[in-house]
């Protein structure tokens, strides 16, 4: 199953409530992340990159909506077996969840499907599920909003010769539209 599958099905998931239409949002999150990956021997490694997310959300209740979207998680790799080679760990995923909160703080929980490369050189992993917990605030009123937040995410990196597996945490900030009425 290819990311652009994963993708337009994750966004497909989040838009399926008709009534919550009018409290939809598109959300950008951008960030530092670090993190670890089993193959490479290193603990967590302190190396940060930039990583990405774009979400749609989808308001179900007062305190309780849906999201999709495709997240781009990355991180730099400096011990164990990356020692003396300037690599970096790149996640490709599709992911669907659930958000509690009401204005102000919030807690999101997922699920995540795709694919993970190491290096230029690595050997992309067999696509695969993995988790997604976060937390932050919603800062602002109206149609944008400022959502400072950290994420932890564990994911699948399996290939035909490992059963590896990575995990990462994102200090980000994301910025939401409102999509159509309400605010």
């Amino acid at each position: 199953m290819s990311n652009r599958v994963v993708l337009a099905a994750a966004l497909g998931a989040a838009l399926v409530h008709g009534s919550a239409a009018a409290q939809t949002q598109a959300e950008f999150r951008g960030g530092l992340t670090v993190g670890s990956h089993s193959a490479s021997a290193a603990a967590l490694d302190v190396d940060p990159s930039v990583s990405f997310d774009i979400v749609v959300r989808s308001q179900v209740l007062p305190s309780f909506a849906v999201f999709g979207g495709f997240f781009r998680t990355a991180f730099g790799c400096e011990m164990g077996f990356c020692t003396d080679r300037d690599l970096t760990v790149v996640g490709n995923h599709g992911a669907l969840g659930a958000e509690w909160g009401r204005g102000g703080p919030w807690l999101r929980a997922g699920v995540l499907f795709g694919a993970t490369k190491v290096g230029s050189e690595g050997e992309t992993s067999d696509p695969g599920p993995g988790l997604l917990a976060a937390g932050g605030l919603t800062l602002g009123v109206g149609r944008v909003r400022l959502l400072p937040g950290m994420s932890y995410r564990w994911w699948s990196a399996r290939t035909a010769t490992a059963s590896d597996h990575a995990i990462a945490l994102a200090l980000d900030l994301g910025v939401a539209f409102q999509l159509g009425g309400g605010s």
